[in-house]
C-alpha cells in the first residue's frame, strides 16, 4: 500500500511540474495559465513529491524508503513522458 501511494503521488507530482510549463499548457490544455496558476501547479507537483518522500521515509525507513521512492520516482517520470511523447493520440482518443 505505501508502495502504491508513493508511486500515485510522484506520479501526480510530475503531472503537476508537466502542466506548470507553458509549453506543455499551451500543448494539453490549449491555453497558457497566468503566472500565478503555474506557480501554483509547481509548488503542488514539488509538495506531493516531498509528500512521497516523507511517507516513503516513515513507512519503510529513511534508508530503504529513499531508495523506494527513487524507484517509484523514476516509473511515475518515465510514465509522464511517455505520455507526453503520445499526447496527440491521447488527446484524440478523450477529444471529440
Amino acid at each position: 500500500m505505501i508502495h502504491a501511494a508513493i508511486f500515485l503521488l510522484s506520479l501526480a507530482g510530475f503531472a503537476l511540474l508537466l502542466l506548470a510549463m507553458g509549453r506543455h499548457q499551451q500543448d494539453w490544455l490549449r491555453r497558457k495559465l497566468p503566472a500565478g496558476g503555474s506557480r501554483a501547479l509547481h509548488l503542488s507537483g514539488l509538495l506531493m513529491l516531498a509528500l512521497a518522500f516523507v511517507i516513503a521515509g516513515a513507512g519503510l525507513g529513511w534508508g530503504y524508503g529513499a531508495v523506494a521512492w527513487f524507484g517509484w520516482m523514476t516509473a511515475a517520470a518515465a510514465l509522464i513522458v511517455a505520455a507526453n511523447l503520445n499526447r496527440d493520440r491521447i488527446l484524440r482518443r478523450v477529444r471529440p
